[in-house]
């Protein structure tokens, strides 16, 4: 599977609850609307554990069995749909920090989270910084297809058994974690 992880950043001024209301009420529908989608994922970033990626609002992931499918996006993207959204996120993310990057991944479990970690790792050991924590279950590695300064990003759903505590210390231990709350 291929999954596009793109790093959606709040327009300057705007609250994370703000972000996120007009995401799901407003953008999400009408990108449905607009695009076929296999998969559609956002990942809000929990401001309390992030306080290095102030401005990113979102971890948005789009999956697709096939570059073909991928190529369908793109098309769509090309047409008057993609003007119709590219217009829209104007007015709540800001655009010019935001990235994707194109991943091969292997969901190792299919269960729904409510929380989740990310964590970008460069080099291969980074991958499984995070696999002996309690209460963490990894999805995927998340490959970068095109590794640069990252080879992968590792994806973990946090279960119930996690305490808030827990959380905590993985931020005080583990700075280059994102949590976020997910919804699809």
């Amino acid at each position: 599977m291929i999954k596009a992880l793109a790093f959606i950043h709040k327009k300057t001024g705007l609250s994370d609850i703000d972000f996120r209301t007009y995401y799901e009420n407003s953008h999400a529908p009408l990108a449905s609307s607009l695009l076929t989608f296999e998969g559609y994922e956002r990942n809000f970033i929990i401001s309390k554990f992030n306080q290095s990626y102030e401005s990113l609002g979102s971890i948005s992931i789009f999956k697709y069995q096939s570059m073909k499918s991928l190529d369908v996006i793109g098309e769509q993207m090309e047409s008057s749909k993609g003007d119709i959204l590219r217009e829209d996120e104007l007015k709540f993310m800001d655009v010019p920090k935001n990235f994707f990057i194109l991943t091969e991944s292997e969901d190792a479990i299919n269960n729904m989270y409510e929380q989740k970690i990310f964590y970008p790792a460069k080099k291969i050991h980074e991958l499984n910084t995070l696999d002996n924590y309690p209460g963490l279950e990894k999805i995927s590695e998340n490959l970068v297809m095109a590794p640069d300064e990252i080879i992968g990003i590792a994806e973990y759903g946090v279960s119930n058994e996690m305490s808030l505590s827990a959380m905590e210390a993985i931020a005080q231990e583990q700075t280059k974690v994102l949590f976020a709350s997910s919804i699809s």
